[in-house]
């Protein structure tokens, strides 16, 4: 028979305290919450990534409405979950403006044992340990008709019909929404402006222009591309590691790079080659971008694009489109070309709202961005973020085409 009691934050257990302890008996868990911060993420998070790390099954599920659940706690449990078979963390679609997901379900399994923690707790430190909170907890047997209709309810809740298991593109949508809320708290909104259905983005969408991009001539155009950037990989060495580069020897290197008049260029943006003598006077401050770009080459896309964004603003003619050129022929698997048409084709073709300006990123923006292009690289079986950047590329000039007609 089941066993009930009456949990709350004016007692000497609170939600917090219970329910870290029900962590360390579980060898499965579920849990829903409306709202999920970071202020109650961070009291968790001792518990959960013990848990993870003991490799037992865990289903998350937060929801959007107004906005008030934090993208950055979002990021935090995507990351922490990634690549983790039994670790999933779901989004609501928040479909329906007069359906506003509220649940707060902690369901615990331990053996044949069953705890269900149902009440008004939110994972926010208010919810778990200050706020007037109060739940039922009701200690049961995982054969019970009280764990079978919570289970039963979660696997509705998590449905493909109700909610998205979160990816990047997610996050970053959710965020657009979650700023323009924060800013807009008297109005808010119970759901974001759009349901995931109204979206132009969708990885069918881009397969069906994969299908298009993947002829014989794009395979030669792209086995050509890696070519030339093995090329540039040799000249951006060069440039690092000779002891006798001359003046005229950076600058042939510079227009074999960036282009010159009649001459073919390794790199392939425009505006490198619109601003190239300008470089031709920065010679030593070029290549101390390099040597350091080449020397953390492994590093975090933060800490690199950080440290790189402070030396370039001693390049005179060089900005941004420079720094992520050098850091991804150095490590195409591990980096993302940055520039104007990318960021026209995430926001045009998925939905995805980055800074305008690449030149406005931050160390941070730029690290978002590359694990998004790493997800969608995989998501494409495309072989690197060079080959991605070569389909944005074509997507972008056929986006400028479809405009015209």
């Amino acid at each position: 028979m089941a066993k009930t009691k009456l949990l709350s934050n004016n007692s000497k257990n609170n939600h917090l305290d219970y329910i870290i302890a029900c962590f360390k008996e579980a060898d499965e868990i579920w849990l829903a919450t409306a709202f999920f911060k970071m202020s109650g993420l961070k009291l968790l998070l001792p518990a959960i990534k013990k848990y993870i790390e003991a490799n037992k099954p865990i289903n998350i599920i937060v929801g959007q409405n107004f906005g008030l659940t934090e993208p950055e706690a979002l990021r935090i449990i995507f990351k922490l979950f990634e690549k983790k078979a039994h670790a999933n963390l779901f989004l609501d679609k928040a479909q329906e403006k007069t359906n506003v997901f509220h649940p707060k379900l902690f369901l615990f399994k331990n053996n044949d044992k069953g705890i269900i923690i149902s009440g008004s707790a939110n994972i926010t430190k208010g919810g778990l340990t200050t706020n007037q909170e109060v739940s039922l907890v009701s200690h049961t047997k995982s054969s019970s008709k009280d764990w079978k209709a919570s289970i039963k309810y979660f696997k509705s809740i998590t449905s493909k019909d109700n909610a998205s298991l979160l990816n990047l593109m997610l996050i970053n949508r959710y965020e657009d929404y979650y700023k323009k809320q924060l800013k807009a708290r008297k109005n808010q909104k119970a759901t974001p402006e759009k349901r995931d259905s109204e979206y132009s983005f969708d990885y069918k969408k881009l397969k069906k222009r994969l299908k298009k991009y993947r002829t014989t001539k794009s395979k030669a155009d792209f086995k050509q591309r890696e070519k030339d950037y093995k090329e540039a990989k040799k000249l951006l060495n060069e440039i690092a590691d000779s002891n006798r580069l001359t003046q005229n020897r950076f600058e042939e290197i510079i227009d074999s790079l960036v282009g010159a008049a009649g001459q073919k260029a390794f790199w392939k943006s425009g505006s490198l080659y619109r601003n190239r003598r300008f470089v031709y006077n920065s010679k030593n401050e070029f290549r101390g971008l390099v040597q350091f770009i080449k020397e953390h080459q492994n590093n975090l896309p933060n800490d690199v694009f950080t440290e790189a964004k402070d030396l370039v603003e001693n390049v005179h003619g060089a900005r941004v489109n420079y720094i992520t050129e050098i850091m991804m022929t150095f490590q195409p698997n591990h980096f993302a070309n940055l520039n104007s048409n990318p960021i026209t084709v995430l926001k045009k073709e998925a939905g995805v709202y980055f800074k305008a300006h690449s030149d406005s990123f931050s160390g941070q923006n730029y690290q978002d961005y590359c694990f998004l292009i790493e997800e969608i690289r995989n998501e494409l079986d495309l072989k690197n973020m060079l080959e991605v950047d070569s389909f944005f590329n074509e997507i972008y000039w056929l986006l400028k085409q479809e405009s015209k007609n």
